[in-house]
């Protein structure tokens, strides 16, 4: 109770969003991609880590009232719009429509998402958003199998599903958050959702991978410093449930300090600190020690005499020039100096990014590529305790992978008037899980560092030894900019190569859809 009524009056006095009604950007990456071009500029001051931002008026450009109302609708404008100086209510339809075929097992793949969002702003000082979206789909074997080998079937990104016999997966999804605005420096929002921060296609530090989960993010800007705190509550899905069918809750805590140094090099610095529902007989919920604003938990954590999972590390982005940038991340996870020895020692856990994008290549405006490496140590990430690991729903908070990998990602994207092309290449070496083998190898964040084979001699990739390479090429026709209606094709050639076997996938589909959420199938 005492924790309920600080977090109510910590709600009440925190200071909010700026007086101008501002929304977030999406999370689709196809999209953000080419916005990204447009705020790359060295006078363009933009914190652009800490996602989804704020962004208004993106698409001014739009010409309104022409054509029928239905041509209007379909190509134009937002479904329903309705607009005073006291209120602002937007309606729009979701829709992904996809089927296709995969080829090895001559297996019909389809998806039926229909769903509703709604945003808008009541009066000057609070703003609104939400969506429901109602899914069924027949994936590709791959996705299947991994889905049906946990205890709760997940499916990536969008939360717990129903099996049928017709192998069918029944699933959905629902987000909103709710903004008050009060100053123009600071920021409040409440609601359900995702986070993510970086610059890169994933993230190590924080990502939209797993399930949305309830959070309240406070904002602040003045000068060249953008300041987040972010207070989640995630579940922990591999634990055994209650009589009652409730899983274990967990909670996290994260800052992030950013800083735009020149108006060439942006610094972040952040920590984060997992802790389990009743870790302590005295405190239930939410622990009111860790609502404190101001960065750096550790020592909260240690006057606590609390095993509590804490990470921290950096982020940073360097414009070379008007049109490219660099980027990368560090992730410590835990660190032990007399270690470094050479003898790998496994409780040194860390995980790193680098990156960099370059617009309008060879002087081809909206030609875009991107080059990506993301790397993370044996059990970065886990805890001996799965209710204290970095995940959320049985997926990662940050890479999908986990840990225990090595990958490179290669993007080429490329928009001339309504028409898009996007190509990914992907090669990753990860230690995955060996049959029938209950020791953990550092992947599978779930399982409990505790069963690690040794303390020393701990090698990258060890387990199953495991080589991917997927390939995606998408071609699409944007109907609509408002909703990001689109018509798209896509290939997918993807081959898993392991201590069992070889296994290939490929194929194809066609798709009307809504392409406003990423869905992280690549792995």
């Amino acid at each position: 109770m005492r924790s309920k009524i600080f977090i109510l009056f910590f709600v009440i006095v925190s200071i909010s969003f700026s007086y101008s009604q501002q929304s977030n950007s999406t999370f689709s990456r196809d999209k953000n991609i080419f916005l990204e071009s447009e705020i790359n500029s060295f006078k363009n001051n933009f914190h652009t880590s800490v996602k989804p931002f704020l962004l208004s008026n993106l698409d001014s450009n739009i010409k309104k009232n022409e054509g029928t109302w239905l041509y209007r609708k379909w190509n134009k404008e937002h479904f329903l719009q309705v607009e005073s100086e006291e209120y602002t209510l937007i309606v729009n339809p979701v829709l992904n429509l996809e089927i296709g075929r995969e080829l090895e097992t001559n297996k019909t793949i389809w998806t039926n998402t229909r769903g509703i969002i709604t945003d808008g702003k009541i009066g000057k000082r609070f703003s609104y958003y939400s969506s429901f979206l109602e899914n069924q789909s027949r994936l590709p074997s791959y996705l299947t199998d991994n889905i049906l080998k946990k205890s709760a079937w997940i499916i990536p990104g969008q939360g717990e599903s129903r099996w049928s016999s017709d192998s069918t997966f029944d699933y959905t999804m629902a987000s909103g958050h709710l903004t008050y605005q009060m100053s123009k420096f600071s920021a409040l929002q409440f609601g359900t959702g995702k986070n993510f921060i970086g610059d890169g296609y994933r993230s190590m530090i924080l990502s939209d991978n797993s399930f949305n989960y309830p959070y309240l993010k406070v904002q602040t800007n003045v000068g060249i410093f953008q300041y987040t705190n972010l207070y989640m509550e995630h579940m922990d899905l591999s634990s055994n449930p209650s009589e009652e069918f409730v899983y274990d809750k967990k909670y996290m805590t994260l800052h992030h300090l950013s800083a735009n140094i020149s108006e060439r090099l942006n610094i972040g610095i952040f920590e984060s600190i997992v802790w389990e529902n009743n870790r302590n007989p005295e405190i239930s919920g939410f622990d009111i020690a860790y609502l404190n604003p101001i960065i750096f938990l550790r020592p909260i954590e240690f006057s606590l005499n609390s095993s509590d999972n804490a990470l921290m590390g950096a982020n940073f982005k360097f414009k070379t020039t008007e049109k490219s940038n660099i980027y990368g991340q560090f992730v410590l996870d835990e660190f032990s100096a007399p270690s470094l020895n050479g003898e790998n020692f496994w409780g040194n856990k860390y995980s790193y990014q680098i990156g960099g994008k370059y617009y309008n290549v060879f002087g081809v405006n909206n030609l875009i590529v991107q080059l990506e490496n993301n790397f993370s140590r044996p059990y970065t990430y886990s805890h001996f305790n799965s209710s204290q690991n970095y995940g959320h729903y049985y997926q990662s908070l940050a890479h999908p992978l986990g840990a225990n990998f090595n990958e490179i990602i290669f993007f080429t994207d490329y928009r001339f008037k309504k028409w898009e092309a996007h190509l990914e290449i992907l090669f990753v070496k990860y230690g995955g899980k060996i049959k029938n083998d209950p020791t953990s190898y550092g992947n599978d964040i779930f399982m409990s560092n505790s069963d690690r084979p040794s303390d020393y001699g701990i090698e990258m990739y060890q387990g199953n030894l495991s080589k991917l390479n997927y390939n995606k090429f998408t071609v699409s026709y944007l109907i609509n900019p408002r909703t990001n209606l689109k018509l798209q094709t896509t290939i997918i050639h993807r081959t898993l190569k392991d201590d069992y076997g070889i296994f290939p996938t490929n194929f194809i589909f066609f798709a009307l859809k809504s392409d406003l959420f990423n869905r992280y199938y690549d792995y």
